[in-house]
């Protein structure tokens, strides 16, 4: 059985006066539909070579119907650790009943079965100061009642240098959705998108034009130009840069995806490195 820390507040009860159903993870249920498609412009996404991002995992409710269908992702830390984003595990019953699985490019191949491995989740935190909805502090950690064993399809990230604040490119890896329309297109394989680090000073202007908050523990990604960006299901996974170094975490955004003007928020993971090492100091203590 999952424990969780933390009470959070639900975003109905903290949300701002605006409505903030246009942030995709505000929506209803966070767990993905499958929805019939008409004519579509898609994310500029590419499909990652398999198993080059081995920390990468993906966070599946089991439902009656479908078996196992993926609705987040996370980045394994160590053997026993996952850093997600909060709002991932906003719902104790969603929680509860999922699965992690890390190894897995396609998590629909049947294939890949050699390769994956399934772990239950026993506990996760998320951030005390995280108040649902699109606030900041969207960050949380689970552990998995089994550690993972170490091999070329599932390895940890790097954690980044506590403050540090990265600029340049980082890649995001995730199986969110690839539609810039409201209708939804989800890949079954891992996809990859390199996106340009923002100026903090520059992506808060904008999103305060559109009503919305930025925080110092966030970063922002473009372009600006549009056409890449993070979206539904991308939740919870990470950007990365040189050595497998976690410096974001998905965590909200503007919908329809991959508008012009709409930077991809990010947790900055530097802001929490202190945090993340003290709650698995803790636990090991416990």
């Amino acid at each position: 059985m999952a424990v969780v820390t933390t009470e959070t507040q639900t975003s109905t009860q903290l949300a701002r006066k605006r409505s903030i159903c246009d942030c995709f993870h505000n929506c209803r249920s966070s767990v993905p539909r499958k929805q019939s498609l008409c004519y579509q412009k898609f994310l500029a996404k590419r499909e990652a070579k398999p198993h080059t991002a081995p920390y990468v995992v993906s966070i599946q409710l089991m439902t009656v119907d479908q078996g196992l269908v993926h609705y987040c992702a996370g980045t394994i830390i160590n053997e026993n650790w996952i850093v997600t984003a909060a709002h991932c595990l906003s719902n104790p019953m969603i929680v509860v009943n999922s699965m992690i699985m890390a190894g897995c490019h396609d998590i629909h191949a049947r294939h890949e079965s050699g390769n994956i491995q399934l772990r239950q989740i026993d506990y996760y935190t998320i951030h005390e100061l995280f108040l649902g909805g699109i606030n900041p502090y969207d960050i949380a950690l689970i552990h998995t009642e089994k550690p993972f064993k170490f091999d070329k399809y599932v390895q940890p990230a790097r954690l980044p240098e506590s403050n540090s604040i990265p600029i340049g490119y980082g890649r995001l890896y995730g199986w969110g959705n690839m539609s810039m329309t409201r209708q939804p297109r989800y890949p079954h394989k891992l996809q990859k998108a390199d996106m340009p680090i923002l100026d903090y000073q520059l992506s808060e202007e904008i999103l305060n034009a559109s009503g919305m908050q930025l925080h110092e523990t966030n970063l922002c990604t473009g372009p600006l130009t549009g056409g890449v960006s993070i979206c539904t299901a991308d939740s919870g996974g990470p950007l990365m840069q040189m050595d497998h170094t976690i410096v974001g975490i998905v965590s909200w955004g503007k919908r329809p995806c991959g508008q012009k003007n709409s930077p991809s928020v990010f947790v900055r993971v530097s802001a929490f490195s202190d945090w993340i090492l003290n709650i698995i100091k803790k636990h090991r203590k416990a």
